[in-house]
């Protein structure tokens, strides 16, 4: 009996270390994603002033052979270039999520934000 005790106790204690390291490492790990993704936008922020117009920003993209693609909200009218960055992953009820640098334009069609944006699918 007491070498049944000692085998449930450290499984048990065995479990929780493992719990422990996967969490730890999947904590180091987002936080190198977030911080890949705050200096994506920085350079972006950077290069790319709010008000710029947005024949500029495609020419920007264009030039650096950025991979974009046009967001549409409301309708027909562009809002929006996205540029994929990276990928969060997903979980027992989520698929991963696409992480990209959003760069927005108003009814000027002028910059007017960038941002993240993340797009997946959960249950």
């Amino acid at each position: 009996m007491k070498s049944m005790k000692k085998i449930v106790a450290l499984s048990v204690f065995g479990a929780a270390v493992l719990v422990s390291v996967w969490a730890i490492g999947s904590r180091m790990a987002q936080s190198r994603r977030e911080s890949a993704y705050r200096a994506a936008i920085a350079q972006f922020q950077r290069d790319l002033p709010l008000g710029t117009p947005r024949d500029e920003v495609q020419k920007y993209l264009d030039s650096r052979n950025i991979r974009y693609f046009v967001a549409k909200r409301g309708g027909t009218r562009v809002e929006a270039y996205e540029i994929k960055i990276g990928e969060d992953p997903g979980g027992l009820v989520c698929e991963p999520w696409d992480v990209s640098v959003a760069l927005e334009f108003g009814s000027s069609d002028a910059l007017s934000q960038v941002h993240l944006r993340r797009s997946g699918t959960c249950l």
